[in-house]
């Protein structure tokens, strides 16, 4: 389901409306549609998203699938990289901590720390109030967008 301008403009801290435009096109990229990922939250210090755990999420253990996790990790790692300017991903360091059986799954990525020309993020992924994984990402920053 594409997230439209109004909705976006509820969950982003007003001190971050002017890149609306960009944080709608990474709400909306082909893969959060395609996999159902929703956006929570957005301010500068972090981005909270989540998904809803279908059948199809599941590995064959049913339990949901290392790469459905690492996909909503990097979907949000990816959000925060590229509120202000534009990043792309240099690592991704994930620790599984437990099994998911939860419905429901969230990230939250936080951004730790910023230079000019790289963002360190670490990302908690959550079900049923448990840490399921957490993450320490990094990227690279391209040029900053002229405002």
């Amino acid at each position: 389901m594409n997230m439209d301008i109004e909705a976006l403009r509820g969950l982003v801290d007003p001190e971050l409306h002017d890149w609306l435009d960009d944080i709608l096109r990474m709400c909306n990229a082909p893969y959060a549609i395609d996999n159902k990922i929703e956006l929570v939250s957005v301010s500068k210090e972090a981005v909270r998203m989540r998904k809803e755990v279908t059948p199809r999420d599941l590995n064959s253990n049913g339990v949901v699938h290392g790469a459905v996790s690492f996909g909503l990790i990097d979907h949000a790692f990816a959000v925060i990289g590229n509120i202000d300017t534009q990043s792309v991903g240099l690592s991704c360091n994930i620790i599984y901590h437990r099994p998911c059986f939860g419905s429901m799954l969230e990230a939250e990525a936080r951004l730790v720390n910023e230079s000019r020309t790289l963002i360190t993020v670490d990302v908690s992924l959550r079900s049923e109030n448990r840490l399921i994984a957490s993450a320490s990402c990094i990227g690279f920053k391209g040029e900053r967008p002229k405002r």
